[in-house]
């Protein structure tokens, strides 16, 4: 555009706007449906005002306004060159970042070139000055460092020359009290042998008597519709065979007509003393209750419901129904409850005493769960379930309990950390073993183990039996 008299016009066909004198003032108008915008608005006809910021149409170039009462400005002030670039970054309509990274660089580049030469001037000793001062710094503390280093040296050969003096002159009463420390070594290590001896057979006794208490638990759970009131059941063809999703596993529908759909799960609980409760973990008596399976089941409009839950003792045949009495919303522990008369002469103590930093601790459960029982039952065993072409969840159970093949494994080791909420322990085992106890050499229940950090060593959590207290009296209550 070209401005001849408070009018602007057009040099080419492309006219955009026009720009008119207004009394005291510029007005602009867009032409031929042309689109302006003034300040981010779009606007048909305005008045404009000292420093407006103005849009030519929706790709075009963009200008900010100003009356100069003589000439246009050369050299502008840092202030003027900000507020440009901030009017701009808040007027512009193109996208944020090209917006920023524009203002940026436009302010950069004037700031270079359109400022006073005393101001650049002023910029570049500032500059100057501070990358003086961060060299001086810099210096300075190297020279510190070497300093402290050869004083360390020093010390260090000081301290070794020592130490060299003091162990060449030996006097009478030196060897006198070398004989003496010898002598009181050796009594120190007869009695460390002997506790080494009476703590492996302690193990031993504590495992042996800790086994026939500790549950093999055994349980499925189905999913209920919420609208219809029905379980979701497999699907059977004409022929009563399952049918299966692409995917291979058993199609479900509330109105199905096969038996009810099965989530199996399998873990390890324990009998306390004289009660007829067995402790486990939350997750093992409730398997659902994880936050990414509550969502799912509840976005599916389904509700999760216990179908059947057995546990199984060694030396017992055949399993023992259990029933959910209680579980904790702050830890990881629940309590099943059974008929009495089936575990009479059975049960653990809970300690009175929290465990401490390097206590030996020995880990009993069922890691794994029904492959660890088939690996130790033996070939025999698996051969005869293969012939019998029984491979059910609950027979296979079943079976290994007629043979008395149902035992916990136990492992041991050290407690690494304690804390209110968690005993952290380096005693091995995986998943299967949550719910199992966590024994002292006494024999008494430090934590119930809840989780493992294969990431970390091979170590894993157990919540402490502090947590039972409030739970168990609820229970007991019932």
């Amino acid at each position: 555009m070209r401005i001849n008299a408070g009018t602007t016009q057009a040099d080419d066909l492309d006219l955009v706007a026009v720009l008119k004198w207004d009394r005291d003032t510029y007005s602009i108008e867009g032409v031929g449906g042309k689109s302006v915008w003034v300040n981010g608005h779009r606007i048909d006809a305005v008045h404009l005002m000292h420093g407006d910021m103005i849009e030519f149409d929706a790709h075009g170039p963009m200008a900010r306004f100003r009356l100069c009462e003589q000439s246009f400005p050369k050299r502008w002030p840092i202030d003027e060159i900000v507020s440009d670039a901030w009017t701009y970054a808040r007027s512009s309509r193109r996208p944020l970042p090209r917006r920023i990274s524009f203002a940026v660089g436009e302010s950069f580049r004037r700031a270079a070139v359109q400022t006073t030469y005393y101001f650049r001037l002023s910029v570049i000793i500032v500059l100057c000055l501070i990358t003086a001062f961060g060299i001086y710094l810099y210096r300075s503390d190297r020279q510190i460092q070497q300093a402290l280093e050869r004083d360390a040296h020093r010390i260090e050969a000081v301290t070794i020359m020592l130490a060299q003096t003091r162990d060449n002159a030996l006097s009478e009463d030196d060897l006198v009290a070398l004989q003496q420390r010898l002598e009181s070594r050796l009594e120190r290590n007869t009695s460390r042998l002997g506790v080494l001896e009476e703590r492996s057979d302690s193990a031993a006794r504590v495992i042996a008597e800790s086994v026939p208490s500790v549950a093999f638990v055994q349980g499925a759970f189905g999913l209920r519709h919420i609208e219809s009131g029905e379980m979701l059941k497999q699907v059977l063809s004409a022929d009563g065979h399952v049918l299966r999703t692409p995917f291979g596993q058993p199609r479900l529908d509330p109105f199905g007509n096969g038996k009810p759909g099965e989530f199996q799960f399998t873990g390890t609980g324990f009998l306390l003393m004289n009660g007829q409760h067995i402790v486990t973990n939350r997750h093992v008596a409730l398997p659902w209750t994880s936050k990414e399976q509550a969502q799912a089941f509840e976005a599916s409009g389904l509700v999760p419901e216990m179908l059947r839950l057995v546990v199984y003792f060694p030396g017992i045949t055949g399993p023992i129904e259990a029933e959910l009495v209680g579980h904790s919303e702050t830890a990881d522990l629940a309590v099943l409850s059974i008929a009495p008369s089936h575990i009479e002469g059975r049960g653990l103590s809970l300690s009175d005493s929290p465990t401490r930093v390097g206590e030996e601790i020995y880990l009993l459960g069922y890691p794994t769960g029904l492959k660890a029982l088939l690996a130790q039952a033996g070939n025999d065993f698996i051969s005869s379930i293969r012939t019998e072409g029984e491979v059910d969840f609950w027979i296979i159970a079943s079976q290994l309990s007629k043979q008395n093949l149902i035992n916990p494994l136990a492992s041991q080791g050290i407690v690494a950390q304690v804390s209110m909420g968690a005993v952290t322990y380096d005693a091995e085992t995986t998943v299967g073993g949550s719910g199992g106890p966590a024994l002292n050499r006494h024999g008494h229940v430090v934590a119930v183990n809840a989780a493992i950090l294969p990431d970390f060593g091979g170590s894993n959590i157990g919540v402490p039996v502090a947590h039972l207290d409030q739970l168990l009296n609820d229970a007991t209550n019932k």
